[in-house]
């Protein structure tokens, strides 16, 4: 799964709640079942950490870094921090822990098939509801 359609399903979680804690966890919670569904991860690393970085800045700048959005976002893209430490040569594949990630853990939650560029849509759904439920969370919050 892209780390952005993490990011956005993570907020979407984190958006039911305003503890930072439980945000995280509801985030990190979701990368699971999207990383054992078959899907499409990008090639080029660096335009997902370029995306993913800013949108965390533009979050922070808008005052987000204390909401629960914020905390899921942040809790749902952790793990793929094992998968970047990966793909530059710092960590063995084996030390991954991460379920969905992890070869020892591969048999109870498989990572998802890889899916060809034009799945890149359904994560893109996927996103789209995840950016609704985040504004609706916003607007009740707000009345």
């Amino acid at each position: 799964m892209t780390v952005i359609t993490h990011l956005a399903v993570g907020a979407a979680a984190g958006s039911f709640t305003d503890n930072a804690a439980g945000a995280a966890l509801l985030g990190m919670l979701s990368h699971v079942p999207l990383d054992v569904l078959p899907h499409y991860e990008f090639d080029k690393m660096w335009l997902e950490v370029a995306a993913v970085s800013a949108v965390f800045a533009a979050m922070l700048v808008a005052g987000m870094g204390r909401t629960g959005i914020f905390w899921g976002a942040v809790g749902a893209v952790a793990p793929d921090i094992e998968n970047l430490l990966w793909k530059v040569g710092i960590l063995p594949r084996e030390r991954k822990v991460f379920p969905g990630h992890s070869p020892r853990l591969s048999r109870v939650f498989p990572h998802g098939r890889s899916l060809g560029p034009r799945h890149v849509l359904t994560q893109a759904a996927i996103v789209c509801a995840s950016v609704a439920v985040v504004f609706l969370s916003m607007r009740a919050g707000a009345s």
